[in-house]
């Protein structure tokens, strides 16, 4: 089957405009500091493969993702929530579990088939870019990250609940947890079924024991600076880990130390 479609390439994003008229729009963007109008939805890709589907960027937690992707429902005749549903249930048909999906709706026949063919339209133009709703056979489940010399200037927050803290990664196995930060208590550490520490537990149990001199278990805060060698002992250290520790690290313009360093 042949599809024609136009392409508009700028800086970081791609319009592509379909046969019918209809436009979409894929963003090289790895966070939500994108625009979103009324009448789109989005769906966010990390390596190609669907993440999340949405109707607002309120929506969006905290999930890595390299891509997205941006339709207007209306160019097919299609209310947003009858897409959103309707693509939601083609990535769990096919095996792919979403961060927050969205509503499932039954349609109706017609609606169904509208959205079906939307679908395949869309998809059609995207796949030569690498955006699809199968499940890929390898999708690496960690992203790399690389330090950099400037990363050394930025002072990151740690955005945790129950947690707060201020963070800097000096060099590339060095990053400094700085004085006066909040830690959880050792009360809220992981444990197994049985009563017993988890192997997240013990290991988080231990960097405190390391660190035992710069803490006030009082009160749970940081007396001095503490250093430590990756942000993943970081999570530990503080809050237990249980968490993606690359999306909880902000600097003072918001962005996680995921999206300033991820390679």
């Amino acid at each position: 089957m042949k599809t024609t479609f136009t392409v508009t390439l700028d800086d970081k994003s791609l319009q592509l405009k379909l046969s019918n008229q209809a436009e979409l729009f894929i963003l090289e963007q790895n966070n939500a500091r994108f625009k979103l109008s009324e009448e789109q939805i989005f769906l966010l890709f990390k390596k190609g493969q669907v993440q999340q589907i949405g109707q607002s960027i309120n929506q969006i937690g905290k999930i890595e993702f390299d891509r997205v992707l941006l339709i207007r429902p209306s160019d097919f005749d299609l209310e947003k929530e009858q897409l959103a549903s309707h693509l939601a249930n083609m990535a769990l048909e096919a095996g792919i579990k979403l961060k927050k999906a969205p509503e499932a709706m039954k349609l109706p026949k017609n609606l169904y088939n509208a959205s079906a063919k939307a679908a395949d339209e869309i998809f059609s133009v995207c796949q030569p870019f690498d955006l699809h709703l199968e499940k890929k056979k390898a999708v690496s489940p960690k992203a790399q990250h690389r330090w950099k010399k400037a990363i050394s200037t930025i002072e990151f927050e740690i955005r945790h609940e129950g947690c707060a803290g201020q963070v800097i990664w000096e060099k590339s196995t060095q990053l400094r947890l700085k004085a006066g930060a909040m830690l959880l208590p050792d009360d809220q550490v992981p444990l197994r079924k049985d009563g017993s520490l988890s192997f997240t537990g013990k290991f988080a149990t231990g960097l405190r024991e390391d660190h035992a001199n710069s803490i006030d278990k009082k009160h749970w805060t940081t007396t001095e600076d503490i250093l430590l060698r990756s942000v993943n002992e970081l999570g530990h250290l503080v809050y237990f880990a249980g968490t993606n520790s690359w999306l909880e690290l902000f600097d003072a313009e918001g962005r996680t130390i995921h999206e300033l360093t991820v390679v």
